[in-house]
């Protein structure tokens, strides 16, 4: 779960990080974007140096999703791993980030709650997650479609809950764009899931369109008739799939099981309306800083991205 930046921080910094997202959503025009995309590259080509083109991992098969906007992955993790990590997260508390704001586990789900998010620290933490965001051919894959090493800048677990159909669906469970610029989502079921159980949908092709100067929802019966079915991923637990999320898309909302799903952000940059502080990984995994800007090891020795804290507030002399 990753904090986000508001308009009412009183940290310049972050008002610097939000008018600077609002700067690059004003250029809607897909041939300026991509061109940024590759000034962005240069600069990190550049200032990388040879250490930078030593750590870029080796591209990995991408298949159609330049044209499609998603990649199928199959099966990423056993059923055993995705029963180790439930296991784990059982007795963890969870935030109803997107409802209440109260914290709850899975043995006592508030009535009404749609979504149950982790925090970061315990995120980072549970068993195999940083492991396969670390993977050679994950990483690869997202080195190829971005065009430069990847750097993690969102490390999720989400459980999705049934609710009463009559309550309509939350915003993120109806079609919609994010923009994030250089930027792909790699997502794996940790539950089985049909399509009861709120399965990704994505509208293939719909990355390479220009980008929107404000974002909307769109209702179903207009992606049926401008784009026609969207693509529906159904699978095991331990399936995994990867999306360029400038495309349409949506978590369908479960109507008969639950789902836990692992999300994982690969970009060029940290992305600008996240607030940023690296969570104490405790994990044996050897992880490249550089590519895990999210985490510090348990004695603090990580680089990750870190946002300055708010400058401390004037002090009153005494009188």
């Amino acid at each position: 779960m990753q904090k986000y930046v508001t308009a009412s921080s009183t940290s310049r910094h972050a008002r610097l990080k939000l008018l600077g997202y609002y700067a690059q959503r004003i250029v809607t025009s897909r041939t300026l974007r991509q061109a940024a995309t590759r000034a962005v590259i240069a600069g990190l080509a550049a200032t990388q140096g040879s250490t930078g083109r030593a750590r870029r991992p080796a591209p990995a098969p991408i298949g159609a999703m330049p044209a499609d906007g998603y990649l199928r992955l199959g099966r990423l993790l056993s059923e055993r791993q995705c029963m180790d990590m439930r296991a784990w997260l059982r007795k963890r508390a969870m935030v109803a980030a997107r409802g209440s704001g109260h914290a709850f586990t899975m043995d006592d789900i508030p009535a009404g709650t749609r979504f149950g998010d982790y925090p970061l620290d315990t995120v980072v933490n549970c068993p195999h997650v940083m492991e396969l965001a670390n993977r050679p051919e994950i990483l690869g894959m997202a080195a190829a479609y971005l065009g430069y090493t990847p750097r993690i800048t969102l490390v999720g677990l989400r459980w999705s809950f049934p609710v009463d159909a009559a309550a309509g669906a939350d915003n993120v469970q109806q079609f919609h764009r994010d923009t994030e610029p250089g930027s792909i989502k790699l997502m794996v079921y940790l539950t089985d899931v049909d399509e009861g159980a709120g399965p990704h949908s994505y509208v293939a092709g719909t990355h390479r369109d220009r980008m929107p100067l404000r974002l909307r929802r769109y209702a179903d019966d207009e992606i049926l008739r401008r784009h026609g079915a969207a693509t529906v991923i159904t699978g095991p637990a331990g399936t995994g799939f990867a999306i360029d999320t400038k495309g349409i898309h949506r978590g369908i909302p479960p109507a008969a099981r639950a789902r836990l799903v692992l999300v994982i952000q690969y970009a060029l940059l940290p992305f600008l309306l996240y607030e940023y502080a690296p969570a104490t990984y405790s994990g044996a995994a050897r992880l490249d800083p550089y590519i895990n800007c999210l985490v510090a090891d348990a004695a603090g020795t990580g680089t990750g991205v870190q946002d300055p804290p708010p400058a401390p507030a004037p002090q009153r002399e005494a009188v």
